[in-house]
């Protein structure tokens, strides 16, 4: 009873947030914002897979991929502002080294395929991740930069398969909220209407990526930072097992910093995984990113599809989480339709009230984080509000809002820390007892469309669908599935047990078949 109270009645204040900021900021923006042009070039509409195959046989050169891309971004750029350091002239160079050792006959195709699959490739990198001989501040006026004295590992491990950074691309201020708006590089728009947030933190990556800017992008993500982002602007995003990819130098960690306790605890939830526009890219950037890893996972599994199990959920009942848009409560149950004909199953509905208090079981965890960095930070809050009132402060407000709440008792209490981490051990064994080898859950990403910017600010609470893969260590692939009667994407996400991010990934590639995956912006 009394918590049909608690939640009846959150959802009327969560209702009455929302439909007020939803008029106030439809009144600022007006009518529809912009979508960035056509792509015009088909070479921006080849997979990577396909790219550096076609690379590898000489019938392409990777100068010539490089400055496609080039042209691309300098053509969206003004539209979304995605990019913060441009490599351009760099990667046209790498790109001529890769067309004369392709020219060069020193290793076969199989060669290459094997030491380098994303030979003369471009990626682009979320500005949280250290890059050789570039500044990195957080993404924030906050910080002063310093210059990366070596590449973060995930990088590295990138540019050993043969792939060209081209750019390192915008972030949530500090990476700690769901929109990418900050002081130091301004803010990024969805490519398929200007007036939207393309997500965070991992937002300029979704922008680039979905606008045809960037063919791999690399993010990381706490709460969903790959996946909110992925949804948001209609692409793929893979957020894989705890401790498949190194977190070797991103975010928090600065440049020439030594790793504390609290950071290699946050490297526990805290996950490197890619970003991009063709689900089989998913699987080569994933075999790329985990190559060296301790933790030993079978991505060239072949999935036996007669074998899947299929369990969904389409709602999670706590108070403050948004109910679910019914074109993504739609799109669950079609994924489910889908693959019942698909695999002879019977998919089956799956309702948690387990979930009930899942924010603050959660927010046990993420907030102990942010309540670290605010004393390290060594700041008053309420003082930088003020200061933000009259544009002094060298924070954004979600920002603010974040810290703010991170102290809050009613989200966060040390005392109840215990408490949560038994309810924590509850759900991993009521996971495990849901998923096996076999089963995927389909889900939600986040309940909602693309809003308008800072419109995500009721949403702070609603991040749960993702942040709990992240506290649990289960992969999980957010997968486009469709359009809204305004043109904005949305998608779901698949969820499976530890280890077994092959399965999911290979879910998303039989529903870019069946549902179409990515899809143009400008072309709707």
């Amino acid at each position: 009873m009394l918590e049909d109270i608690l939640y009846k009645s959150s959802q009327i204040l969560l209702a009455v947030v929302c439909f007020v900021l939803n008029h106030i900021l439809a009144f600022i923006y007006g009518q529809r914002g912009k979508c960035v042009p056509a792509i015009r070039n088909p070479l921006l509409l080849k997979s990577a897979t396909k790219l550096a195959q076609e690379i590898r046989e000489g019938k392409l050169k990777s100068e010539e991929v490089a400055q496609a891309y080039i042209d691309r971004i300098l053509e969206v750029e003004s539209y979304i502002n995605a990019t913060v350091d441009r490599c351009f002239q760099d990667s046209l160079r790498q790109a001529r080294e890769v067309d004369a050792l392709v020219a060069s006959g020193k290793y076969t195709n199989d060669q290459l395929a094997e030491e380098k699959p994303l030979l003369g490739v471009p990626f682009s990198v979320k500005v949280l991740f250290h890059v050789k001989g570039l500044p990195y501040r957080g993404a924030s006026k906050f910080f002063e930069s310093k210059i990366a004295t070596e590449d973060a590992c995930a990088v590295a491990l990138m540019r050993k398969a043969g792939a060209i950074l081209i750019a390192t691309t915008n972030s949530a201020e500090m990476g700690i909220f769901t929109e990418t708006v900050n002081k130091a590089h301004g803010r990024t728009c969805n490519p398929y209407d200007t007036s939207r947030t393309s997500g965070g933190s991992s937002g300029g990556e979704s922008a680039l990526v979905s606008a045809g800017g960037s063919l791999i992008g690399l993010g990381n993500d706490l709460a969903g930072s790959v996946r909110i982002p992925a949804h948001l602007t209609g692409i793929f995003g893979h957020k894989p097992t705890a401790g498949l990819v190194s977190n070797k130098g991103s975010a928090p960690v600065f440049p020439n910093e030594t790793l504390q306790p609290m950071h290699l605890e946050l490297y526990k939830y805290l996950i490197p995984g890619p970003l991009c526009r063709y689900a089989e890219d998913l699987l080569t950037v994933m075999k790329v990113l985990s190559s060296e890893s301790k933790l030993k996972v079978d991505l060239n599994r072949q999935v036996d599809f007669k074998k899947l199990k299929v369990r969904y959920l389409t709602n999670i009942r706590s108070p403050f989480v948004a109910p679910v848009e019914e074109e993504i409560v739609v799109a669950v149950k079609s994924v489910a339709t889908f693959f019942e004909r698909k695999c002879n199953t019977v998919a089956k509905e799956v309702k948690m009230s387990s979930l009930f208090d899942i924010n603050r079981c959660t927010f046990s965890v993420l907030m102990r984080f942010i309540n670290h960095f605010r004393n390290e930070l060594n700041i008053s809050v309420n003082f930088e509000f003020l200061k933000s009132l009259c544009g002094k402060s060298k924070m954004v407000l979600p920002t603010l809002l974040v810290l703010f709440f991170s102290a809050n008792r009613l989200v966060y209490r040390e005392d109840r820390i215990a408490y949560y981490a038994g309810m924590i051990k509850g759900l991993k064994k009521e996971f495990d007892d849901i998923l096996d080898e076999d089963t995927v859950l389909l889900m939600p990403t986040v309940p909602y469309l693309a809003p308008y910017h800072y419109g995500t600010l009721p949403f702070m609470f609603s991040c749960c669908y993702t942040l709990i893969m992240n506290i649990l260590g289960l992969p999980s692939t957010q997968c486009p599935i469709g359009f809204s009667k305004q043109n904005l994407p949305y998608g779901i996400q698949i969820v499976t047990r530890k280890g077994n991010d092959a399965l999911t990934i290979a879910c998303a590639v039989e529903l870019e078949k069946a549902f179409g995956g990515w899809k143009p912006p400008g072309e709707l």
